[in-house]
């Protein structure tokens, strides 16, 4: 995850008070923009990836506007200017070490950081020479304005998600039955729901559904795209629906940045 602020204290005592797992260093990258109220662009190198490494980032384009970082340092409870880019690494295969560069334009002058990280460990009934798919490292890597890093294993975004939905089960529960069909037909032109579910729906058939899809999404881009899908089928049925949307869409991303220290990206306006 890069960061941008205007006062790096600031962004070390936010850290501190509201995202203790993540770590940083006390080196920082000074740099002004090219343009007034400019656009600081991140573009990953990946034409060299090292073996067995996949790099993605998590939203496109990677920018962060000189606006959205003065409002960082105006707000008594900010959302910091962040880029966040998923890393994974497959058992066996990823055998060196990640060296990958990112290059940053529309400041001056502009920049190359790089996001390292080591192979992940064999587990003790694996060879150096076999591998899985099923054994594949799912990890979030942030790499923030002072070249530090941090990785987030994509199994916890999962937990905190479920954790989120069953806090939200009872509500689900109480939606007014008349307007499930609703529900149902937003859900079934989703793809999130199956043929037997639509001919006999209910609530809890919809989650286990959805909870069952979530556990086979391996990249934080999958994860955040089947929560997006099962937000907008709810938005699109209207009336309450739409409210509960809003209300676990804001639970989601509020408990993924403080239990994780990572920002959700998906649209929750009805």
């Amino acid at each position: 995850m890069y960061s941008v602020v205007r006062d790096l204290e600031v962004l070390k005592r936010y850290l501190e008070s509201k995202h203790t797992s993540v770590e940083y260093d006390d080196i920082a990258d000074y740099f002004k923009f090219n343009q007034p109220n400019g656009t600081l662009k991140l573009t990953l190198q990946k034409t060299q990836l090292q073996l067995g490494w996949t790099v993605n980032p998590d939203r496109e384009p990677m920018e962060l506007c000189q606006s959205t970082i003065e409002h960082f340092s105006s707000c008594p409870s900010p959302s910091y200017a962040t880029c966040s880019i998923s890393v994974y690494a497959k058992p066996g295969i990823a055998q060196d070490p990640l060296h990958c560069p990112i290059k940053l334009t529309g400041i001056d002058p502009s920049k190359i950081v790089y996001i390292n990280k080591s192979p992940p460990a064999l587990p003790p009934s694996m060879s150096s020479t076999t591998s899985s798919s099923s054994n594949v490292v799912h990890e979030s890597t942030s790499v923030s304005s002072t070249g530090g890093a941090t990785t987030v294993d994509v199994n916890n975004v999962k937990k905190v998600i479920n954790e989120v939905l069953v806090s939200h089960y009872a509500a689900l529960n109480s939606l007014p039955k008349k307007s499930l069909t609703g529900l149902i037909n937003q859900l079934y032109t989703a793809k999130l729901i199956s043929n037997e579910v639509k001919e006999a729906p209910s609530m809890k058939e919809c989650i286990d559904e959805f909870k069952a899809s979530l556990s086979f999404k391996r990249k934080m881009p999958k994860v955040q795209e089947h929560c997006q899908k099962f937000l907008s089928s709810f938005i699109a049925a209207r009336g309450s629906y739409a409210d509960a949307a809003e209300a676990l869409g804001e639970d989601w991303i509020e408990a993924i940045r403080n239990e994780l220290g990572l920002d959700f990206n998906i649209n929750i306006d009805a």
